[in-house]
């Protein structure tokens, strides 16, 4: 029997938006696997590069200075933010160290730990579907921290609407800050609300259990529907900042409109003496 092997996985979330089709050419391998949602690189029977069009890419059994090296070439064709990039670890431990092509040769022995995957033997399919969804948790660890750091800009304003009763902030800079909830609200629905379960779980029944219980124990749809719920937070906070915003230019209007009316009167009465 062969000893254990252990794959190291680090998985990154570099940008927004990744533009799979000017990247094909651009790395060091040609695409072993590509469509317009994913594309996936192939250095050896044990190493991959997963790149995703909603900005994660997975490095799997790769050396670091490789990975520096296919991270310089994606730099300028990716859709970059503001925000700096978030990373994940994760480990595949495979029982006997063999390599197989089928995913049928997974076994119930497969279990699911918050660090690791361990397999009975080696497959392509399990590999895939474990760097998918690490992908997916490391984009979504980054939209948490966008939103949280929007919910931390719309306390500030309700802190100054409580102390002062009115909005102290510039109309250009409440405009960009609608903005970007906006955004960041697009982002998240157009980017990850599509991610399905792959091709793969259809074809094993072990493959199909690797890839709920893996998607379990990272709460991805627990995440989900947290970032859901803080969206609607930050909605409702802006729909009261645009409300705010239109009573504040309506009552200014209406005392321009005032003045401008007593500023007749005045005319008015000064002409009839």
């Amino acid at each position: 029997m062969n000893p254990k092997a252990l794959y190291r996985i680090k998985a990154v979330h570099v940008a927004e938006k990744l533009k799979l089709k000017d990247l094909r050419e651009k790395f060091t391998r040609p695409a072993f696997e590509f469509s317009n949602f994913e594309m996936i690189i192939q250095y050896a029977p044990d190493s991959y590069a997963f790149l995703y069009n909603y900005g994660s890419v997975v490095f799997f059994n790769v050396p670091e200075e490789l990975q520096e090296k296919e991270l310089s070439a994606i730099h300028e064709y990716r859709n970059p933010s503001e925000q700096g990039r978030t990373t994940d670890i994760f480990l595949i431990e495979v029982q006997d160290g063999n390599l197989s092509s089928s995913p049928q040769n997974l076994t119930p022995g497969n279990k699911v730990f918050f660090d690791r995957v361990t397999v009975t033997t080696f497959s392509y399919e399990a590999v895939k579907i474990v760097c998918m969804l690490l992908a997916e948790s490391t984009a979504l660890e980054y939209y948490e921290i966008l939103i949280e750091n929007l919910l931390l800009k719309t306390n500030s304003f309700a802190k100054t609407l409580r102390r002062q009763g009115r909005m102290l902030e510039g109309t250009q800079e409440l405009i960009k800050f609608i903005g970007l909830c906006l955004d960041t609200k697009q982002e998240i629905i157009s980017n990850l609300y599509i991610v399905d379960s792959p091709d793969e779980t259809w074809e094993s029944v072990e493959l199909d259990k690797l890839h709920q219980e893996l998607k379990l124990m990272m709460e991805i749809d627990t995440r989900y529907r947290g970032l859901e719920y803080k969206i609607k937070i930050i909605q409702e906070s802006v729909d009261v900042i645009v409300d705010l915003s239109k009573s504040k230019r309506e009552t200014l209007l209406e005392m321009v409109i005032i003045l401008l009316i007593t500023f007749e009167i005045i005319i008015s009465i000064i002409k009839w003496q």
